[in-house]
This record gives structure tokens, sequence and C-alpha cells, in this order.
């Protein structure tokens, strides 16, 4: 299921092709709350100024077959369709200059910002641990908290270490498993012994 995203007041289905994200004519109309042809005209007047692969990608044949069975909303590509123009962030940009109206720029600066650049959310993508690598760390975790404790090393520097380790077997550790207790920051100043 592809996702899909608020840009102002329109839900846009995500659209990705060689590994970028792209949009169609129709779904790019529709953000510049403007038609199809409008579009497509303005392209054919400026088309010296678009470069394919950089700013469109063009789609027929065994390319737009495969990107019909990749996307899985039928409303983007009609079926009977014999080509598709997919609009990078670069040429999207381009028909907000060519239509130049105050509406086209701040849809833009919206499509630009939720769209092409979205936020990620703090999720970094791990790849998928093996269960004996995570037994293997667990167990190695397990016996370094022994040692660490029975020397008396804190629970901070023994979280560290452990951390580390995991990190090395590929296990993400989020940053607040080891993070410096407030009481072991605490600083207590000393009366002055009598020696």
């Amino acid at each position: 299921m592809q996702e899909v995203v608020k840009v102002n007041n329109k839900q846009i289905v995500t659209v990705e092709w060689n590994g970028e994200r792209v949009i169609t004519t129709a779904q790019l109309a529709n953000i510049y709350e403007t038609d199809v042809n409008n579009v497509q005209n303005n392209f054919n007047r400026n088309k010296e100024r678009f470069v394919i692969g950089k700013h469109y990608y063009l789609l027929k044949g065994d390319e737009l077959k495969a990107f019909k069975n990749q996307v899985t909303d039928g409303d983007l590509v009609n079926k009977h369709t014999t080509h598709v123009y997919l609009w990078t962030k670069r040429g999207a940009s381009r028909h907000c200059k060519i239509l130049d109206t105050e509406k086209s720029w701040e849809q833009f600066d919206c499509l630009e910002e939720n769209y092409f650049n979205p936020k990620r959310i703090g999720v970094a993508y791990q790849y998928p641990v093996s269960q004996a690598a995570m037994e293997s760390a667990t167990n190695a975790g397990r016996l370094f908290e022994r040692i660490m404790r029975r020397e008396g090393i804190s629970p901070h520097e023994i979280a560290m270490a452990v951390s580390s380790l995991f990190r090395q077997a590929g296990i993400d550790v989020p940053q607040y498993v080891v993070k410096i207790p407030e009481y072991e920051q605490i600083v207590l100043p000393l009366e002055n012994q009598k020696e």
C-alpha cells in the first residue's frame, strides 16, 4: 500500500520511480489547482527548459507496464494510457514558475515540504537482526553487566558498554537507555576535612 501525504487541503498518494519521489501530471494539476491540459500545454510550450531524467521521466512500453504494476492506486494511471509523465521535485518547481500564480507558489512550498522532503519521525531504518546475533549480544551484554557490577562500575558506564556491544551487533539502542541519571550528575560539595 502506498503512503498518502497531505499537501494543504489535498490528499496525494506517493509515487516513486528509480528510487526518487515523483508526481504524476494529474496529481500536479490537482495540487496547483489547474487542469491537466494546462500543465501539458505549459510543458509543450517550454519543453526546451525540461530535461528528461532531471525534471521528468517519460514512461512508455515496458517501463510503463512495470510502473502500472508497481502502483496500487488504480486512479493514478489509466489502464489504457500509452505513456505517462512523472515529474521530479525540480520538474514540479519548473511548472510552478511557468504557472506563476500566488496559489502555485504556495502549493509548491507545501508540496516540497510535505511530499518531496517529508519529515522523518525519528525512526531510523534498522537492518533485520538474526535471532542468533540477538541472543549472542544479549548473553554477552549480561556477562559484561555482571562483571562490571562486581568491579563497582556505575550503572551508566555499564549501559554505555552494553550499548556499544549491541551497536556492533547491528542492534540500535535508544539514547534514553544510556542517559546519565540525574543522581549521578549531582555534585555534592564536601566540607574541608581536617587532616
